[in-house]
């Protein structure tokens, strides 16, 4: 390479702007000491960059500016770089490539630690899910038990109503609209405890309700109102003393305080 064609390469531009290699650093200083022209030309180049600077800064650094006065001189007086500025140089080179792995090494780390984050939120939300599917199924499974067991409490309790051997069940045999349906009354007269056991006791009529009467002495006694619920299979009902009987009628809404005979549709004797 001839001395206009490393002048036309730009790199005594990189040179003077301190981006040149190590090698190319002493590929400039070995053609420096074979064509001193070349040092008029880098200090044409320092100049133009000083003039440059000065139109686009308000004020130049003083310390680059010593810098640049000295290496001026040095170059006006035809001295050939030393091995201190070549030191300087290549100090110069190192601390960029320094910066620039710098630069790697913290979008590497910067990068890094995004995927561990996020990694640690995905397992954070697959541990959240984990929790709530079990705390859901163990409400479920609390919720089931409470349900069982209440269930058992009031079989219970039916269990020991009729194996009270004071408690008489009276079978209610259908009438009427109800003649192939059937029905049971448990009843203690000892406690006056009665309970209607609707058994296969289909939905009463539209605005109707059924109602239970107990016979007292010839006379109808209101028993209570029937709630065909969940567990109207048996419902306690009003206590009653004396019975000689039971009937079923279908009434209005809320009830009647006196049976309507021709609505009668279950009945059984004591």
């Amino acid at each position: 390479m001839n001395v206009k064609e490393v002048i036309s390469s730009g790199l005594l531009e990189s040179y003077v702007l301190g981006t040149t290699s190590a090698v190319e650093n002493d590929f400039v200083h070995d053609l420096c000491k074979k064509d001193p022209s070349l040092i008029k030309e880098i200090e044409l180049i320092e100049e133009a960059l000083i003039k440059y600077s000065s139109q686009t800064n308000n004020e130049i650094n003083i310390e680059i500016k010593h810098k640049i006065e000295e290496k001026l001189f040095s170059v006006t007086n035809h001295e050939t770089p030393n091995e201190a500025s070549v030191i300087q140089l290549k100090d110069q080179t190192k601390i960029i490539r320094l910066y620039k792995l710098g630069i790697a090494a913290s979008v590497v780390f910067i990068t890094t630690t995004v995927f561990y984050i996020l990694s640690l939120q995905d397992k954070l939300n697959k541990t959240t899910d984990k929790l709530a599917q079990t705390t859901t199924s163990k409400i479920n499974a609390e919720e089931e038990l409470l349900t069982q067991q209440a269930s058992l409490i009031i079989l219970t309790s039916k269990l020991d109503i009729l194996s009270d051997p004071k408690v008489k069940t009276i079978a209610l045999k259908g009438m009427n609209s109800l003649e192939s349906k059937s029905a049971l009354v448990h009843w203690n007269p000892t406690s006056e405890d009665v309970y209607f056991n609707s058994l296969s006791l289909p939905a009463s009529p539209t605005n109707k309700q059924y109602q239970l009467w107990a016979i007292v002495d010839g006379k109808p006694v209101d028993a209570g109102i029937i709630e065909l619920n969940s567990d109207s299979t048996f419902q306690k009902m009003k206590a009653i003393k004396n019975a000689q009987a039971f009937a079923v009628t279908i009434e209005k809404v809320g009830g009647s305080v006196a049976p309507t005979m021709e609505t009668m549709c279950l009945l059984g004797n004591v």
